[in-house]
This record gives structure tokens, C-alpha cells and sequence, in this order.
């Protein structure tokens, strides 16, 4: 049966709004407190295990996930995310952290994993020519994800209560995300052997230095926006005194940007290079970072200051895999791709963790240090372009 290819796309972006509902989870820090009264920082470690296992099933899964297709990687995405809600669910009503630590966390994250890499993989075959939009509109929809998610988590809380929230959520998503699965399918004209991939050991991957380049740059830039994400409502709340209703607005208006960042800065990159893209994105959210101990002192400058820096954050992930493909060829695309996303799972950790060293917004100069650095490696980067791509 032939294939449209902008339902492909359709499909692939639905998929990517069920799974980026992970990026509403500060939404769900203070109901867990409220009714089970867990500690912040112990429900951040759901979130933080969530991500972990997205990058590490990305890094590990992506070779089998392309072999088995996208129609079966999409189902296996569809159960284990709807599974980790379900059971998330289950987990707020008998009060278990550890349970909820294994659903909403391990479970469910390694449903976010196939959920964001078969999307990807499989829209870009479709549009060779145009791998930077092409990868940036449906990762651009992972991001919007978040802006769904935040009314939708707040809605239902109010409404049905905490464990029924999980359960419909599950339930929705799980339908959403199976009907996306059994419309994917890789183009007609493209086989397996021209797209998958030389095999790469890890050793020949982990070794390169290009790659050792490309992991700092994507792990850096991404704990200063992780850990805005991990705990978004509560910093409105806490630095610029937010109400409920403001900071789920603020939460949402974060995905919105989180997504717009993705399909700006992914556009930019087919047109000026991918360096280019990433010292630019990276020395703005420098400054950003910078600027916000000493000039964020009410809501809109704040707010504003957030916003650039969450378009910056979601630069990356939409510019990364054109990267990752402009340096190593199109045949080794998959494998170090799926390496170069275990930043992700690093940066999960250490994001909100360094995030939470202090309350107060002097943190942010912290962040601002490590993008610095980012454009060093960068910089570092530029003089290995040269060399030839491993064997």
C-alpha cells in the first residue's frame, strides 16, 4: 500500500506530541506533594529516569528499531509508554515511590525512547533532501508535547483526581501513539541496505573524537534547559511569584518555545551549516543564562530570558541529527546518533540536580559557565572537521 508522505509526517508528529508530555512533569511536582506528600526532589528523580532511559534506549534500540521497522518500533513505543502511566497510576494510589520510580520512570521512558527515534529516522527518509526541517517539524512536536500536557494535567487533576489522571492519560496517549504506529512505514523506493548502516562498534563510535565533540556540546547545552524543564512551575512560583494558573501558562509557553526553537534553528542549519547553527544558539543562551541573576528581576524579563533559553535548548535536539549526518554520512548516521542522545540521559541527571545545589538564582551563572565551555568544544570541533570520517 503506498504511503502519503505528509500523513507520514502527520503520524510521526503525533506520536512525538504523545511522548512530549514527559516535558510537562513539573506539572505533576505539585499534586504528588499535595495528595502523597513526596518531596520535590525525590518525584524529580521519575522525570530524571524518564529521560535516562529515552537516551539510552535511543543509544541501544535505534539499530533494532530500524530493523524491525517503524510500524513495530511505533506499537513497542505504544506499550511500554502507555504500561509506565498506567502503572504510574497505580503507583500514586497504593503511595509507592519506587513503583512509580519503575512505571513513570524505566517503563515509560523506554516507550519515550522508541517514540522519539522511530518518528525521526523515518520522516527523514522521506525527505532527503531537507533533513534539517524535515527532523526539526517532528521533533518540533515532541516539544509542543509539553504545551498540551500542562492544560491537560492541570485540567484533569482538578477534575478526576491524581491516579485517574495518570490512567487517562495513559489511555489517551495509547491510542493516540497506536494509530500513529500502524500508518509509519519507510518510502518504497528506499531499502534497508542503503539506510542501515554500516555496522559500528561501540569502541569505533565512543573513540572518535568528532563524536566525544558533538556528546559535550549536546550534553552541555542541555542541562541548563533540562533543569528549567524539570521544575519549571516551581521556579515561577518561587523566583517571580506566580500563581497556579500563571505558572501552568508559563509551563506551556516554555513547550511552545521549546518547539518553535526546533523548526527555527533546524531551518537555519540547511542553510548556513550546522557550526554555525550551534555556536550561535549556544553563545546566546551564554548570555541568557548570564543575565538573569541580575537583570530577571520581575516576571516579564524573567520569563523572557526562559523563553530564548528554551528555544536554544530545543536547537539542539532538531539540529543534532542533521549534524551527526552532515559530519558522518548518511550510512553511520543511525548508530552515532543514538550514542550521541546518552547526553541527553547525563545531562537528565545533572541538570536538575545542579539546579537544586541552591535556591538561589545565582545557579544560573553556573549554566551560563558550561555553555562557555560548549563553545570551546565547539570551537575544538571546527579543526576536526577536516579529518576523514571512521571506518
Amino acid at each position: 500500500m503506498s504511503k502519503n508522505k505528509y500523513l507520514i509526517v502527520l503520524a510521526g508528529m503525533i506520536m512525538q506530541l504523545s511522548i512530549g508530555s514527559i516535558y510537562a512533569y513539573s506539572k505533576w511536582i505539585e499534586p504528588l506533594s499535595k495528595e502523597l506528600n513526596w518531596d520535590a526532589h525525590d518525584t524529580k528523580t521519575g522525570f530524571s529516569l524518564a529521560i535516562c532511559f529515552l537516551g539510552l534506549t535511543a543509544a541501544f534500540m535505534g539499530k533494532f528499531a530500524q530493523k524491525i521497522g517503524p510500524k513495530k518500533g511505533g506499537l513497542i513505543a505504544t506499550v511500554f509508554l502507555a504500561i509506565g502511566l498506567l502503572g504510574a497510576a497505580y503507583a500514586v494510589k497504593i503511595d509507592s515511590m519506587y513503583l512509580f520510580y519503575l512505571t513513570f520512570g524505566v517503563l515509560q521512558g523506554i516507550g519515550l525512547g522508541f517514540g522519539y527515534i522511530v518518528p525521526v529516522y523515518t520522516v527523514v527518509k522521506w525527505f532527503p533532501d531537507k533533513p534539517g526541517l524535515a527532523s526539526g517539524i517532528i521533533i518540533m512536536s515532541f516539544a509542543l508535547g509539553s504545551l498540551l500536557a500542562s492544560f491537560l494535567i492541570s485540567g484533569l487533576y482538578a477534575s478526576v483526581g491524581l491516579t485517574n489522571a495518570f490512567l487517562i492519560l495513559g489511555i489517551a496517549y495509547g491510542i493516540c501513539m497506536l494509530l500513529s504506529a500502524l500508518y509509519l512505514a519507510n518510502p518504497e523506493t528506499t531499502t534497508d541496505h542503503h539506510h542501515a548502516h554500516v555496522d559500528l562498534t561501540a569502541k569505533e563510535i565512543l573513540t572518535d573524537k568528532r563524536f566525544i565533540a558533538l556528546w559535550f556540546i549536546l550534553f552541555l547545552n542541555v542541562c541548563g534547559g533540562i533543569g528549567i524543564i524539570s521544575k519549571a512551575a516551581v521556579l515561577g512560583e518561587e523566583v517571580v511569584g506566580m500563581d497556579t494558573a500563571q505558572a501552568t501558562l508559563f509551563v506551556a509557553i516554555i513547550g511552545l518555545f521549546n518547539g518553535i526553537g526546533r523548526l527555527f534553528w533546524s531551518s537555519i542549519s540547511d542553510k548556513i551549516g550546522c557550526w554555525k547553527t550551534f555556536m550561535i544558539f549556544l553563545g546566546i543562551n551564554a548570555i541568557c543564562f548570564a543575565l538573569i541573576p541580575t537583570f530577571a528581576t520581575n516576571s516579564i524579563s524573567f520569563q523572557t530570558l526562559t523563553y530564548i533559553i528554551i528555544a536554544g535548548y530545543g536547537a539542539g535536539f532538531a539540529t543534532m541529527p542533521s549534524f551527526v549526518k552532515e559530519i558522518f554520512g548518511a550510512d553511520k548516521y543511525g548508530p552515532v546518533l543514538g550514542y550521541t542522545l546518552t547526553a541527553w540521559s547525563a545531562a537528565a541527571f545533572v541538570g536538575p540536580l545542579l539546579l537544586g545545589l541552591t535556591a538561589d538564582i545565582s545557579i544560573f551563572y553556573l549554566f551560563a559557565g558550561l555553555l562557555l565551555v560548549s563553545l570551546l568544544v565547539g570551537l575544538w570541533l571546527k579543526t576536526l572537521l577536516q579529518k576523514p570520517v571512521i571506518a
